[in-house]
């Protein structure tokens, strides 16, 4: 059975997913103070990464702790959401089925507890 990530096309549909999830993202004024100074194009590559490992079985281990990355950021849990809205939005877009929407969202709500302050 294919994994999420390969049911897609693999690498090439999820750097699409990625820049249009980042497009939302910078242009949330929620979430936008998130992205000032920061280097767009390697956080791509780290969530690139994330998401090849969490969306297949053989996925490579990745080597950055979420939340090692995310320790100085205060997100809270209105962040966290608006940020799994505009990934919803994103994968429908992108005509992921709801089951597989379901699946991947799941995968980020487990790094919930890592990222966000209480």
């Amino acid at each position: 059975m294919d994994s999420v990530y390969d049911r897609y096309g693999g690498q090439p549909f999820w750097e699409d997913v990625l820049n249009i999830f980042y497009d939302k993202n910078l242009a949330d004024p929620e979430l936008q103070s998130f992205f000032v100074d920061k280097d767009i194009e390697r956080a791509k590559t780290m969530n690139r990464g994330l998401l090849a490992a969490a969306l297949r079985p053989e996925g490579e281990h990745f080597p950055v702790s979420v939340k090692r990355t995310h320790k100085n950021m205060p997100i809270f849990g209105r962040h966290f959401n608006k940020f799994g809205e505009n990934l919803i939005a994103t994968l429908n877009e992108k005509h992921v089925t709801q089951a597989d929407i379901d699946e991947i969202i799941g995968v980020i709500q487990s790094f919930k507890d890592d990222i966000v302050k209480t």
